[in-house]
Parts: C-alpha cells; sequence; structure tokens
C-alpha cells in the first residue's frame, strides 16, 4: 500500500538547477558543459566496480582546487535562508588558502543514491556530470576533490514505501553497497580525491519522531532504520578504506537534533547548522589542502 503514494511523494522535492560556485560568493552561474559531452547515465551503471588497487588519500597539488559536491538536499542547502548551503561556505574556507578554487553544488532534494547514479525527473544523474568535470579539471593539472553526502532518502523511502523485514533490510544494505562501490571507485578513477560522509541517525530528528514527513514509517521501522543507518555507515566506512578516500563524521553529531541548529521543519540544518557542516567537512579537507 505503501508504493501506491510514491510516484506522488517524488513530486513534492524541488529540483533546481545545480549551482557552480566560485571563491567570491554569488556569482553568475557558470554555464555547464553540454550533454553531449557528458558519459550517459547507462554508460555509468553499466560500469562494474573495479577492482583496482588504490592508494591512500594523498595531499593535493598546488594551486587552485575545482570542488564537486555531490548528494541530496543536505549539500542543495534546504533550509538555509542565504542559498549558499555547506558547499558554498567550505568554498570560501577554501579559498582563504587556495585562492581562485571552484565548486559545483549537484545536491538534489530527495535524491536517493539510485538517482544519484541514474539521474531522475528527467535529469541526467550526479554522477556522469562529477566525472566530467573532474577529469576536466585532472586534465588542466588542477587538484579535485569529490564530496559525497547521500543514503538519508535511500533510508527514508526503504520504510515509507516499503515493508520493515530482515530480507528487505539485507537486501538494500546489498543494493547501497554496490551504489557505493560504483559512485566511489568512477570519482577516483578520475584521479581526484573523495571525501563522504558518514549519516547522521535520522530516526532521531524531530520530524521523524513527530511522524510529520513519512507517517507512514511505524515504530517498529524506525527502530530498523536507526540499526540499518549504523549498517549503511560501515558499508561507507569500508568502501572509503578500499577506495582510499576520507570520511566526514556526522553520526556522532548533535546538528540534527539541536535546535539552534535545526530549521523549522525539524529535519534539515538552518544557517548555523550549515556554518557548522562547512567546518567539519573543512577539517577533514585541511590533509589534503597542506
Amino acid at each position: 500500500m505503501k508504493k501506491t503514494i510514491l510516484v506522488l511523494s517524488l513530486f513534492l522535492f524541488a529540483c533546481s538547477q545545480e549551482i557552480p560556485l566560485t571563491a567570491v560568493p554569488f556569482m553568475p552561474p557558470i554555464t555547464p558543459p553540454t550533454d553531449a559531452s557528458l558519459p550517459t547515465p547507462s554508460a555509468i551503471a553499466e560500469i562494474l566496480p573495479t577492482t583496482e588497487v588504490f592508494a591512500p588519500a594523498a595531499a593535493l597539488p598546488t594551486g587552485p582546487v575545482t570542488l564537486v559536491a555531490l548528494g541530496d538536499s543536505l549539500t542543495q542547502g534546504d533550509g538555509d535562508d542565504s542559498g549558499r548551503g555547506y558547499p558554498g561556505r567550505l568554498l570560501e574556507m577554501i579559498g582563504t588558502v587556495r585562492t581562485d578554487s571552484e565548486m559545483t553544488n549537484l545536491g538534489r532534494s530527495g535524491w536517493s543514491s539510485d538517482a544519484l547514479i541514474n539521474g531522475d525527473q528527467g535529469l541526467l544523474g550526479q554522477l556522469s556530470r562529477a566525472v566530467s568535470e573532474l577529469d576536466a579539471a585532472r586534465s588542466q593539472g588542477r587538484g579535485a576533490v569529490a564530496l559525497v553526502w547521500i543514503g538519508s532518502n535511500d533510508l527514508w523511502y526503504l520504510y515509507e514505501y516499503g515493508e520493515g523485514s530482515d530480507e528487505n533490510d539485507a537486501l538494500d544494505a546489498e543494493r547501497f553497497s554496490a551504489n557505493m562501490d560504483l559512485i566511489i571507485s568512477q570519482l577516483r578513477k578520475t584521479g581526484a580525491q573523495v571525501v563522504i560522509a558518514l549519516l547522521d541517525d535520522q530516526t532521531k530528528r524531530p520530524v521523524a519522531l513527530k511522524g510529520e514527513a513519512f507517517p507512514s514509517i511505524t515504530s517498529d521501522e524506525l527502530a530498523r532504520m536507526s540499526a540499518q543507518v549504523e549498517l549503511y555507515n560501515q558499508i561507507i566506512t569500508e568502501k572509503a578504506d578500499q577506495y582510499g578516500a576520507l570520511t566526514v563524521d556526522f553520526y556522532s553529531s548533535d546538528l540534527f537534533t539541536d535546535p539552534d541548529t535545526l530549521y523549522d521543519d525539524g529535519n534539515h540544518p538552518n544557517s548555523a547548522g550549515y556554518d557548522i557542516i562547512a567546518q567539519k567537512w573543512f577539517e577533514v579537507l585541511q590533509s589534503l589542502l597542506n
């Protein structure tokens, strides 16, 4: 029964254009590459996870850095009145040590790891666009970094539109693991460094506790979701080790439970929250920037 409202619910999410950022806030958007120059979603999806051995994360070459942020509403910046989200703030921080650095924010509200790979709502997947931009940066000798924060909507949709069970949870973990294999391996193959976010336990967010945004999720399924996010984070940590990526920890943070850092919807950070989020990304990136 939950599945019957999936299509209608997905139309509620925003689909704004990705925002290329520069070290000076609120610059006019940079024209993105044409679709003809990008790998197609099917071409990306058909690539099998590589058996190649990747070197550990290493310092970036000197000079400006090209960054690409991939993810969902937390990357797009929902809840931030300034419209910068964490990518805009992070770029300002990086600009203090690497002038003329650039960032493209590909984050899309409502997107899961499946959508990040394959696209959704008639839009190309973020992975193909990120690979294109990172390849271009590396071909110019620039340092390149991909920032990945994905998985929250995978969890919401698993229990809102499906039925929580041991079998479904196990199948979902296999799906998420395969997606992370593909995402991280393809980003690392460009020669870019990759930083991946560990997810918060969203069952502790006010929006989950009040049952406002996802009313079909039962109390038993909330308990399952809390266990599933731990499994997701285990997968993320293992894949980061496998592919020589770094992680930034939001699981141990109280950002999504502290009223001072939450937007009114009880689900997304507010401007103060995004300040902290950008700082946490920057602290991890410093080892690559020095």
